[in-house]
C-alpha cells in the first residue's frame, strides 16, 4: 500500500457560491496547503451541478495533515470555507491509480 496520504474534501457551496468558493479553496492551496511541510499535490474539482467542489491532496504522512490543521491560520481560513459551504473530509491510502496508461494496483 502507498504511505501516501491522501485527503480528500467534498463541498456543497451555498447557492452563487461554487465559483467563489472553488477560488478560494485554490487560493488557499496555492499561499497555504502547498508551502507546508509534507504537502506532495493539489486539486480543485468543480462539479457540474452548480454545487459541489472538491479538493484533493496528497500528503506524505498523517501527522503532516495534522501539523497544517493546528497551524493558528487554518482556523481562519476554514471560518472563510464555512461560510461558503457545507462539507465532509476523508483520508486514506491509494490502492490503485492510472496515470498516462500506467496502472499500480494494490491489493487493500
Amino acid at each position: 500500500m502507498s504511505t501516501t496520504v491522501t485527503l480528500i474534501n467534498v463541498f456543497t457551496a451555498k447557492p452563487g457560491k461554487q465559483q467563489e468558493l472553488a477560488r478560494t479553496l485554490a487560493e488557499g492551496t496555492r499561499s497555504f496547503f502547498s508551502k507546508q511541510p509534507g504537502s506532495l499535490s493539489s486539486s480543485v474539482v468543480v462539479g457540474g451541478d452548480g454545487s459541489k467542489v472538491a479538493n484533493i491532496s496528497q500528503w506524505r504522512s498523517v501527522d503532516d495533515i495534522a501539523a497544517f490543521r493546528a497551524d493558528p491560520r487554518f482556523a481562519g481560513y476554514m471560518k472563510c470555507i464555512v461560510g461558503l459551504a457545507a462539507g465532509e473530509s476523508m483520508m486514506g491510502h491509494t490502492t490503485y491509480s492510472h496515470t498516462g496508461g500506467i496502472e499500480d494496483q494494490e491489493v487493500a
